[in-house]
């Protein structure tokens, strides 16, 4: 199962201060994702799977954004 889903079955929010390893994580729930599509015995399974690696790679760029905006607006 997608580590996406793992403890209170929802997804984790951004946090306000920069923190480049939520990006990571975001990105190997992705990872485990593929790893879960690959294993699909049918396709709507695997598609299924590959849709939730997508989102959560968006997510994780989204937090690689938010913390790099957050960083650079501390040198400001």
């Amino acid at each position: 199962m997608c580590a996406a889903f793992s403890g209170s079955g929802r997804m984790p929010v951004f946090q306000s201060f920069p923190d480049h390893g939520l990006s990571r994580r975001y990105h190997l729930k992705a990872v485990g994702c593929e790893q879960s599509a690959e294993q699909a015995t049918d396709l709507v399974t695997e598609q299924q799977w590959h849709e939730l690696a997508t989102q959560w790679h968006a997510m994780a760029n989204g937090a690689e954004k938010m913390a790099g905006q957050l960083a650079q607006d501390e040198f400001e």
